[in-house]
C-alpha cells in the first residue's frame, strides 16, 4: 500500500509558510484598523445618545 501525499513534496509548507508571513497579520490589522476608525465617531455618538437618553427618561 502506497502512503505517499498527493501533493509534491514541500507544497504544504510553501501554502502554510504564505499563511503564517508576517505580511498576512500587517494586512489583517490594517483592514481592522480602517473600519474601526470609519466606525468609531458614529459609535460614539450611539453611545453619548443612549447615555443621554437614559439620563432624561428618568432612569437616573
Amino acid at each position: 500500500m502506497d502512503h505517499s501525499p498527493t501533493a509534491p513534496p514541500g507544497a504544504h509548507g510553501r501554502g502554510r509558510a504564505r499563511l503564517t508571513g508576517p505580511l498576512v497579520p500587517v494586512l489583517l490589522l490594517a483592514g481592522a484598523a480602517s473600519v474601526a476608525v470609519a466606525t468609531v465617531p458614529p459609535l460614539t455618538w450611539a453611545v453619548i445618545g443612549g447615555l443621554a437618553g437614559w439620563s432624561l427618561s428618568g432612569s437616573v
